[in-house]
């Protein structure tokens, strides 16, 4: 059922994701469209605004018509008599004048060339084409000069270099700023998307955490009363030795649980930085001692062995005693864990660039390179199927790398799949100019034995 609701929740926002950004596609092509249109428009506007220059030039003309003669040193090479004949009505140099006069009240652009003519025999009369006689021949703004010179059909035109320039950048503001508001947009929507994925993770992984956490819980409650129970049975209450056998199973019970909780609330500690390290000089190979000591019936009952090899000459080291004991513990825990069933765990200390290494070796399942980047995250447990077939709230290598970086130090894993893990903890060593008892311990001992 809860697997039904997931997938129905996870199409419900695939269905989201698909709708915002299909929506979005279609806001871009909208703006293109409109950005076409705009263009269109801009350009009707320009064409009309200078057809209306075009006819007042015209207009002005007609009405001061005074066929003058005119020089025909005017049109230059190509002078006959018709040519004279049109230049007379229409009077090249009042018409440049006229241009520059409407042109130049008119705000359009600078440059700009003009001429009169035949569209039929596309020849060039008179102006001021420049180099731009066939773009001239082509130009969308011209007007007819029939009603000043009947005979042929000519055209007076202008044609702007500048045009499309001088459109773009009116409409190029609006345009990069849509563009803008459209980038702000999209990187939003992607963020809020990653976001609320990356919750969703989290969501799921809380859940996890507290079907573990009540999965832990019950199984050491279950046997306190189960313990406590017998030892209300008078039967039992008579014998002294089966008494203390049950009173000893709700003690180690109760250790358990406390060990539990503990372990629960040190993460809410760490959550809020709020934890302090009682730091002091210690020998990091006697806290270690102590741990494998209480570790050894675990291995023990698992038909596995440890074995510790104390191989760094400098091991005083300046820590939190208890935080450094439960980083070991919980390392410890780790390696019997994932062995399966006959744990082989090997503890090795070294000194590497004024550290001291701490490395919990097994040959247990290993760990994929893929579940290697997550598993110091919190609350990341490496998925190994069946959800409660390995105990824990994965919580223990998130506490371990917080407590060691907050020594300065660092943490690091090798591992192979179905080879097994080291896991190597490095720590400050704590060079003191005091003489140092030391311990003697054996060179390497096997502590299960």
């Amino acid at each position: 059922m809860h697997n039904h609701h997931n997938r129905m929740k996870k199409k419900t926002i695939a269905l989201l994701i698909i709708l915002t950004s299909v929506s979005l596609v279609g806001v871009i092509l909208i703006q293109l469209y409109w950005v076409r249109n705009g263009m269109k428009l801009q350009e009707e506007q320009f064409d009309n605004k200078v057809k209306v220059t075009l006819k007042s030039v015209v207009n002005r003309m007609f009405d001061q018509r005074d066929f003058e003669p005119v020089d025909p040193s005017v049109c230059g090479e190509h002078c006959d008599r018709r040519t004279l004949q049109i230049l007379s009505a229409i009077n090249p140099v009042r018409l440049d004048s006229l241009m520059r006069e409407e042109f130049g009240g008119m705000k359009i652009t600078r440059e700009y060339a003009w001429g009169v003519f035949n569209p039929k025999s596309s020849k060039i009369i008179s102006g001021n084409a420049g180099r731009y006689k066939s773009e001239l021949l082509k130009t969308n703004h011209s007007v007819s000069l029939s009603c000043l010179y009947r005979s042929e059909q000519l055209m007076l035109g202008v044609y702007f270099p500048g045009e499309r320039g001088v459109l773009w950048s009116r409409i190029f503001p609006w345009l990069l700023l849509s563009f803008f508001l459209l980038a702000v947009m999209i990187s939003a929507f992607s963020y809020i998307i990653f976001s609320f994925l990356k919750q969703k993770k989290l969501s799921e992984m809380k859940t996890d955490f507290v079907n573990n956490m009540t999965h832990e819980f019950k199984t050491p409650i279950s046997t306190i009363s189960l313990a406590s129970e017998m030892l209300l049975n008078p039967v039992v209450n008579e014998s002294v030795e089966r008494t203390r056998r049950y009173a000893h199973i709700i003690f180690d019970e109760n250790l358990r649980l406390k060990h539990q909780v503990d372990q629960v609330l040190q993460i809410a500690v760490l959550d809020k930085g709020g934890f302090h390290l009682k730091k002091k000089h210690f020998d990091a190979h006697e806290a270690i001692y102590s741990c494998l000591k209480s570790f050894e019936l675990t291995v023990r009952d698992l038909g596995g062995f440890l074995n510790f090899k104390p191989e760094a000459t400098e091991h005083r080291i300046f820590a939190d005693e208890n935080h450094f004991k439960n980083i070991i513990n919980n390392l410890l825990d780790n390696a019997a864990k994932y062995s399966g069933s006959y744990p082989e765990i090997q503890v090795i200390t070294k000194n590497n660039n004024g550290m001291l290494v701490v490395e919990v070796y097994d040959k247990g399942i290993g760990i994929s390179p893929e579940n290697q980047k997550h598993i110091f995250r919190k609350l990341y447990r490496v998925p190994t199927g069946n959800v409660h077939d390995v105990k824990g709230f994965g919580l223990g290598l998130y506490y371990v790398k917080a407590i060691v970086e907050a020594h300065n130090g660092f943490v690091n894993v090798k591992s192979e799949l179905r080879k097994g893990s080291t896991f190597e903890i490095h720590l400050p060593v704590e060079l003191s100019s005091e003489p140092i008892n030391e311990i003697h311990e054996p060179e390497s001992q096997d502590i299960t034995g």
